[in-house]
């Protein structure tokens, strides 16, 4: 990416949703390579290059409603 690319697509906030249907054992390893994927360097100094955050929600937790939003998304 040239400067005038990056200049022209400032930083903005974004949000990733990604659902998924695991055991609990199989969201632990997933959730262990997104963190190595975002922060391959866990012992640097200072905070990451590009700020990050990774929240997992139990589905459980979620309305009947969103649960269904959640699964539909899955088979589009």
């Amino acid at each position: 990416m040239t400067t005038s690319e990056s200049d022209a697509d400032p930083t903005q906030l974004w949000r990733i949703t990604i659902p998924v249907i695991a055991s609990a054992s199989e969201v632990d390893a997933l959730t262990d390579r997104l963190v190595e994927t975002l922060c391959p360097d866990p012992n640097h100094e200072g905070p990451c290059p590009t700020p990050w955050a990774l929240h997992v929600t139990d589905g459980n937790s979620l309305s009947k409603a969103e649960q269904r939003r959640q699964v539909v998304g899955l088979r589009l």
